[in-house]
């Protein structure tokens, strides 16, 4: 009897604690087994084909960024769910002390799950081996039976916060690091909206910090591919290089209908995207309106605070979130590693990625996207397999760091501090709850 209240007791003081919810992504995973688009991501129901061939992630000689991401992903886990037992948080609490003077900290439990757990399907002779690593719904190849994808597996869990990681390729020059992968707001994409329609000036886009934007056309400016990416936000088609046309042989899919979530279209909406008319379906610049769910949701305030504005002037809690854990794994490898010598080098926090990227704009979570290191730079690989734990730790404290705050110790020359400071959370309300499909 002793015992069963005492075990009693233990459980109803852990449900009193603060709990959050993180989702972490190791980028990728899969197998390019067919190199045609039968085995891609973005299934699209109005073409009844995917739009895309598959990425299984980048690769230099013997290192693949599946691998090397799904471990680093593994110990963040492993770490993450120390603060799930008494037993835990001691040892939790003491990687917290390595970065704070403070004596205490605040008690949460953080409850975390992986979205893959292997890099590869355990039949790779699948008649689709991408089926679990797949960003967007897609029907069951025997049964037609739609199936969700990793997007989809995300929202459900309804996390306050998204953590995928990534490896980016490194370019001559470029000394590795990490480096944020942002999309804006609907107030940027509708900007540059109106930019191609004459509507708006260019320098309203070049004078603000979205306009280093990512260039997948090499031959067009970076307002040019923005003004692209606009268009794809929108309806899904690429736009010609003035921004005024609608080029209708690169399609990329209404993405928001990829997505099992209540920010989709009413049911039958393909019936209408194949009517060509007005709304947000047209194929057509000047026929083109921001409707339905998905477009209110865009407009809302939380998707502002999500996106746009923020403490890193820009990119709004998505940006501070995925800067703040750069921060302390920059901070954190050097405190961990530091010798007789100093503290070692470390790779910089290079200028955001900016696109219409997925995982930002699809996923109802505050989301930390980040380009880890480069694959094809030696000293950032070093770091996140032989220096693992440490780098994990430090994501892990600055995970924590985003849901309670910390007071961060300050050592003379070290040359980058997290600022320590907690998303304001409370502002959401149940606002990352509210994804379920109705």
């Amino acid at each position: 009897m002793i015992r069963f209240i005492f075990l009693f007791f233990i459980s109803f003081s852990l449900f009193s604690f603060p709990t959050y919810q993180v989702v972490i992504d190791p980028g990728h995973g899969g197998i390019a087994k067919d190199p045609t688009s039968e085995h891609g991501d973005k299934y699209d129901s109005i073409t009844m084909g995917y739009l895309e061939k598959y990425k299984q992630g980048t690769e230099s000689g013997k290192v693949t960024e599946r691998e090397v991401v799904l471990a680093l992903s593994k110990e963040v886990e492993a770490i993450l769910r120390l603060t799930e037992t008494e037993e835990g948080w001691i040892k939790f609490s003491s990687y917290l002390g390595q970065f704070s003077k403070s004596k205490t900290f605040p008690r949460i439990i953080i409850k975390s799950v992986l979205t893959r757990k292997s890099n590869f399907d355990s039949d790779p002779s699948s008649s689709d081996p991408n089926a679990p690593y797949r960003l967007y719904d897609f029907p069951d190849p025997k049964t037609g039976v739609r199936k969700k994808g990793r997007i989809s597996f995300i929202n459900d869990q309804k996390p306050h916060l998204v953590l995928s990681l990534h490896l980016n390729p490194a370019g001559k020059g470029q000394t590795g690091g990490m480096a944020a992968v942002l999309t804006p707001g609907y107030s940027t994409f509708n900007l540059l909206k109106e930019i191609s329609e004459g509507k708006r000036k260019p320098k309203e886009f070049l004078n603000k910090p979205w306009s280093d934007w990512m260039v997948f056309a090499g031959n067009w400016s970076k307002l040019e591919n923005a003004v692209a990416d606009a268009w794809i936000y929108f309806h899904g088609y690429w736009s010609d290089r003035s921004g005024k046309k609608t080029e209708l042989d690169k399609f990329e899919g209404y993405r928001q209908n990829m997505v099992s979530w209540k920010y989709a279209d009413e049911k039958g909406w393909e019936a209408k995207a194949n009517a060509n008319g007005k709304g947000p379906y047209s194929k057509t610049h000047s026929g083109f309106r921001p409707e339905g769910a998905f477009f209110e949701r865009e407009k809302s305030k939380k998707e502002t605070w999500r996106r746009e504005g923020g403490r890193e002037g820009f990119g709004g809690d998505n940006y501070y979130a995925a800067k703040e854990l750069m921060r302390f794994v920059q901070y954190g490898l050097r405190l961990q590693l530091k010798d007789e010598k100093g503290y070692p080098e470390v790779g910089p926090i290079q200028n955001p990625y900016i696109s219409t990227y997925s995982l930002p704009t699809y996923t109802n979570a505050i989301c930390a996207f980040i380009e880890i290191g480069y694959i094809n730079r030696k000293r950032d690989i070093k770091y996140l397999t032989e220096n693992k734990k440490e780098t994990a730790i430090s994501l892990a404290v600055g995970i924590y760091s985003l849901f309670s705050g910390i007071e961060v110790r300050k050592f003379k020359n070290m040359p980058i501090f997290p600022k320590g400071k907690k998303v304001n959370w409370d502002r959401y309300g149940d606002y990352f709850e509210e994804v379920a499909a109705p």
